[in-house]
């Protein structure tokens, strides 16, 4: 490995840990909300969650220029899986079925015992994200990762 890649693999890896360490405190901090004030904290959670991420779709939308099925694919999939997810693509004549069998996020939160936030974190974002992106979009989904599943079905199809 050249210096120019040992540096990139450090860089990574410190990045990786600090996201460990960042992701970990906002878990405690979180539980200890809960903790104090109860489940209301989950509500707002999914209040928050829900909304910053109909906005990051719209932002998606809005400065890649796309709305259909293909383009979320596209532009919220496919650079994913550099990251380490791993799925699967059936095109069907009703949209388009995605099973997830590896999410790093879900290994993160398996690792510092925190898959019920992390579910209200990223997982619950989905639909949101979606809606932001293109309310034209329907998203279905039974399974997850974080849920204890064997995989996340995402379907995508076009509303009528």
């Amino acid at each position: 490995m050249t210096e120019p890649q040992e540096t990139e693999v450090r860089w990574a890896e410190q990045l990786r840990r600090a996201n460990r360490w960042h992701t970990r405190e906002k878990v405690v901090l979180l539980d200890a909300l809960k903790d104090r004030f109860g489940t209301e904290v989950v509500t707002v959670v999914d209040q928050v969650t829900a909304e910053r991420a109909r906005q990051y779709g719209r932002m998606i939308a809005q400065r890649e220029g796309g709305s259909s099925v293909a383009d979320f694919l596209r532009l919220f999939w496919e650079p994913e899986r550099t990251g380490g997810l791993e799925y699967s693509v059936e095109q069907r004549a009703d949209g388009v079925q995605i099973h997830c069998t590896r999410c790093p996020t879900y290994d993160l939160a398996r690792e510092i015992n925190s898959l019920e936030w992390m579910y209200h974190l990223v997982c619950a974002a989905d639909p949101p994200i979606v809606s932001g992106f293109n309310p034209k979009i329907g998203l279905r989904r039974t399974k997850t990762l974080m849920e204890g599943h064997d995989c996340c079905d995402h379907f995508y199809y076009m509303k009528e």
